[in-house]
C-alpha cells in the first residue's frame, strides 16, 4: 500500500527513520517498522523460493526472499516518486517520503488548486506500479525456468500489480480515493464535497479490509496471525487517515470565517505592583477574561495568563504581584484585530503563546486572544460525521 498523505509544513520535525537518500530533492526515510515487514516477507517467502528455484539451499532461500522484500521496497519508493515528480511539477513541495510497515507515504505540503491537479498527482503512483509490472511481465518469459531471476521478476510483477490495484480502491488515503475526490470535486465544484465522498469511501474500504482479514484467517500459525494483524492495522490506518482528511478539509473550508475580532476577550488593565489576588478579584468584578499589565503611562507591557495565575497557591496570591507571573510583550505577542483565517493561525504559529494582545488600527488595545478559545472555535467548526453521513 502506498497512500499519499497531505501535510502542513512543520519545521524541525523529528526524523521518520533511517535516511535512505534524496531523489529529485526529496529526502527518503526508512522507518524501523519496515524491518518487521521485511522479516515477515523473508520468513513467509523462503519456502516458495525453495519450491521454484532449482538447487537452492535453505540459507540462500532466505537471502533471496529478503532480496524480494528489498525489491518491493524499491517498487514502493518508485511509486511514491511518481507522486512526487508530478507534485513538484505542479508547484507542490514534497517534504519527504517515508517507507514503513504498511507501504509508503509521500508528505506533500499544500493542496492541489484544481481537480485536474489532484487527479494527476494521485494517478501517477499507480501508473508507475503498473509500468514496473508491465516491464517485468515482458521480461519474465525470457528468463530461464527455475532461476532466481525468474522468481524475483514474477514476485515483482505480482506485488506491483497488487499495489496498483489496491491503491486504486475508491477511498482516502488511497490513490483511488484521491481520484474519486477529484471527480466529485470537478462535478460539484466543491473540494469539501469530494473529500467527504472519498473519506466515506475510505471508511468503507477499511471495513472491507477487516471483513477480508477475518475471512482469510485460517492459518493459526505465527505467520498467519501476523498477516491477520497486518490486515487490522491496515484497516485502522485507512479509517483514521480518512477521518483526518475530512477534518482537515472541513477546517480549511470554515477557516476563512474564523476572525480575531470574534474571539477577543475583554481585558482589565492592572498596574505592575497589584497582587494576583487583587487582580483576580477585580477581573471577576468587572467580568473580564484577561489581564494586561500596564506601566505608569497606561501602555501595555505584559500579559497574565490563566495558567500562570493557577500556578500560584491561593495562600500566596495576596503577596505575589502580577509582574512576577506576567509574560513581557514581544512583537509576536501583539496581533491586529483584522487578522483572520490562515493568517491568524500563521501569526500564532510564529510565536507560540497562551495569550496575545490584540490592538486596533490605531494601535490601542482592544482585548486579548486566548489560544484555548481558538482551539475551541476550530474544534466546533469541524464536528465528527454522524452515522447518516452528515458533514462534520
Amino acid at each position: 500500500m502506498a497512500p499519499v498523505q497531505q501535510r502542513q509544513q512543520q519545521p524541525r520535525e523529528r526524523a521518520a527513520g533511517f535516511p535512505a537518500g534524496r531523489y529529485f530533492g526529496v529526502p527518503v526515510f526508512l522507518s524501523p517498522s519496515w524491518l518487521i515487514f521485511a522479516a515477515f516477507i523473508t520468513l513467509s517467502w523462503a519456502d516458495a523460493v525453495r519450491q521454484n528455484v532449482a538447487g537452492i539451499s535453505t540459507g540462500a532461500s532466505y537471502a533471496i526472499a529478503f532480496g524480494a522484500a528489498v525489491l518491493l521496497a524499491i517498487s514502493v519508493l518508485l511509486h511514491e516518486l511518481g507522486h512526487c515528480v508530478v507534485s513538484l511539477a505542479l508547484g507542490l513541495p514534497v517534504r519527504r517520503i517515508v517507507l514503513f510497515l504498511l507501504g509508503g507515504v509521500s508528505e506533500i505540503e499544500g493542496e492541489p488548486e484544481r481537480p485536474s491537479h489532484e487527479y494527476l498527482v494521485a494517478i501517477a503512483g499507480p501508473l508507475v506500479s503498473l509500468l514496473i509490472a508491465g516491464v517485468g511481465a515482458a521480461g519474465y518469459t525470457h528468463l530461464p525456468e527455475f532461476s532466481v531471476g525468474r522468481w524475483l521478476v514474477f514476485q515483482l510483477v505480482i506485488t506491483n500489480g497488487l499495489v496498483a490495484a489496491f491503491n486504486m480502491l475508491p477511498g482516502l488515503p488511497l490513490d483511488g480515493g484521491r481520484v474519486l475526490r477529484a471527480g466529485v470535486w470537478k462535478l460539484t465544484g466543491s473540494q469539501l464535497t469530494g473529500t467527504r465522498a472519498a473519506a466515506w469511501g475510505g471508511r468503507t474500504v477499511a471495513i472491507a479490509v477487516v471483513v477480508m482479514a477475518f475471512y482469510l484467517q485460517r492459518d493459526v500459525s505465527g505467520l498467519g496471525l501476523y498477516s491477520f494483524a497486518i490486515g487490522l492495522l491496515l484497516a485502522a490506518f485507512i479509517w483514521i487517515s480518512a477521518g483526518q482528511a475530512l477534518r482537515v478539509a472541513t477546517l480549511k473550508t470554515s477557516l476563512p470565517q474564523l476572525r480575531v475580532a470574534d474571539l477577543v476577550r475583554p481585558t482589565l488593565d492592572i498596574a505592575t505592583d497589584v497582587s494576583i489576588g487583587e487582580a483576580v478579584r477585580r477581573a471577576q468584578q468587572a467580568k473580564v477574561g484577561a489581564l494586561v499589565v500596564v506601566d505608569t503611562t497606561g501602555k501595555p507591557r505584559a500579559l497574565v495568563s490563566e495558567t500562570a495565575v493557577q500556578t500560584v497557591p491561593e495562600g500566596r496570591r495576596a503577596w505575589t504581584s502580577v509582574a512576577d507571573v506576567a509574560r513581557p510583550l514581544e512583537d509576536g505577542l501583539i496581533l491586529r484585530d483584522t487578522l483572520a483565517g490562515e493568517a491568524m493561525l500563521e501569526a500564532m504559529r510564529t510565536t507560540p503563546a497562551s495569550e496575545y494582545l490584540i490592538v486596533g488600527r490605531d494601535g490601542h488595545s482592544v482585548g486579548v486572544l486566548v489560544t484555548s478559545d481558538v482551539a475551541k472555535a476550530l474544534g466546533s467548526s469541524a464536528p465528527e460525521p454522524s452515522a447518516s453521513g452528515a458533514p462534520r
